[in-house]
């Protein structure tokens, strides 16, 4: 009994979590699109180059070691001929070498390493900010691609009801032909119009096979006929000004960057002070009076300053400065054009809600009106062509609400996502 009861709570856990996995929200559908798509693994390789970069700029706190070695061939050497052989002094030979090992170490540096991690880190918020950016414009094209699968999808749902209520009515005609109360030609014409319901259907399924492989693709899953989308609840949007896109924070970044890299510019020209030292072996030593080969070392602190740079400091701020201004330019037309596409959309769900409001005063009507023709027809009054076109008024009338419906919705999404609020349904 107890394993019974065990294989039953498993069935039924079985089939709701198949009846989950057949439902599909757009929420699920744009969060798949983004972390499946490839343009994800530069996050890793920005933050990888990001590591590599800084690990250089860490080394100019560690000594500079360079060994050099020469081996060359003088024109001339000093030499003084005395007639005084208490003044003899040795003649240096013309063929001379060294070999050298030289270090240098930076003390002080003005700031500049600092600044250069600086330009680094606001570099990788401009390239990571800049791939978000691209991502959150795959948005846009899953809620294209939604909103069509869901309007085929839609529309069969309302034609298949469609076909089944012609069915029931095709049913009565033939009892009424075999009564002798219809004529044959009457269910001939039911007939011809289910074949026509079965025809659209066909080609609304063709068409939601079509939009869910291209979804399945941007998924990167696959998706059969059978997936069920479900429609959002969504309400009309405020009138909020609450603005949250990514190309704002891109654009930002793009400013940090800019001061960045002006900062360290401007630290170039800051004392630089830094120890040096050499130790080597050579022809002729330290002493060049010396005819002999000799250990040879230096030791020493240097200073750069570079006082005076011809104004090149200031353009180079200056050339910042307009870059940022041109970075506000951008996005001063991003908002305008973000303002005229908002204001589509706010018109565009005011007009379908006014259309949604008619819809179901006509549908209300030519419900009425089918069901007096169905009675007509029933009674022999009027003929099945009579009947089926207030029928199919109807049944456009509910196609059309269907239609402005799932329009409705369409613009309500893309609005927030215009605004970058995307909605979680």
């Amino acid at each position: 009994m107890k394993k019974l009861i065990t294989f039953t709570l498993l069935l039924i856990f079985t089939s709701i979590a198949a009846q989950e996995n057949d439902s599909l929200n757009l929420a699920n559908c744009r969060q798949q699109t983004i972390q499946k798509y490839p343009l994800n693994n530069d996050f890793k390789h920005n933050y990888k180059v990001n590591e590599l970069k800084i690990q250089n700029i860490k080394t100019i706190y560690l000594p500079v070691l360079n060994l050099t070695g020469q081996i060359y061939h003088v024109a001339d050497v000093p030499h003084y001929i005395s007639s005084n052989p208490m003044l003899e002094i040795p003649l240096i030979g013309q063929e001379q070498y060294k070999v050298m090992l030289e270090a240098r170490q930076v003390i002080y540096d003005g700031g500049l390493i600092k600044r250069q991690k600086a330009v680094e880190e606001s570099s990788l918020q401009v390239n990571n900010q800049s791939i978000k950016t691209k991502l959150y414009s795959l948005n846009e094209q899953v809620n294209e691609i939604f909103f069509l699968i869901l309007i085929f999808q839609e529309q069969q749902k309302l034609l298949k009801l469609t076909q089944q209520t012609l069915d029931k009515q095709l049913k009565l005609v033939i009892s009424g032909v075999k009564n002798g109360v219809l004529l044959p030609g009457d269910a001939d014409v039911l007939k011809a119009e289910i074949l026509k319901l079965e025809q659209s259907i066909t080609e609304l399924n063709a068409g939601k096979k079509n939009g869910l492989e291209i979804l399945s693709i941007l998924m990167d899953t696959t998706l059969t006929k059978e997936v069920n989308l479900i429609i959002p609840g969504l309400q009309n949007p405020k009138d909020e000004h609450n603005i949250n896109r990514p190309e704002h924070k891109l654009m930002q970044y793009q400013q940090n960057n800019l001061e960045n890299i002006s900062q360290l510019n401007g630290v170039k020209r800051f004392p630089y002070l830094g120890a040096f030292g050499s130790f080597g072996y050579g022809y002729p030593g330290m002493n060049m009076l010396d005819d002999n080969a000799a250990i040879i070392y230096t030791v020493g602190i240097n200073l750069n300053w570079n006082i005076w740079d011809w104004s090149k400091n200031k353009r180079e701020k200056q050339i910042f400065s307009v870059q940022q201004d041109m970075i506000n330019t951008q996005r001063k037309v991003f908002d305008k054009n973000l303002d005229i596409a908002l204001s589509k959309e706010k018109n565009d769900i005011d007009k379908l809600s006014e259309l949604l409001i008619n819809d179901e005063k006509i549908i209300v009507l030519q419900e009425r009106i089918s069901r007096t023709k169905a009675s007509q027809f029933k009674n022999g009054v009027i003929t099945s062509t009579d009947y089926i076109r207030e029928f199919n008024a109807e049944t456009m009338s509910k196609v059309k609400r269907t239609l402005h419906e799932l329009q409705r919705l369409q613009a309500i999404v893309k609005y927030n996502t215009l605004k970058g609020n995307l909605v979680n349904e």
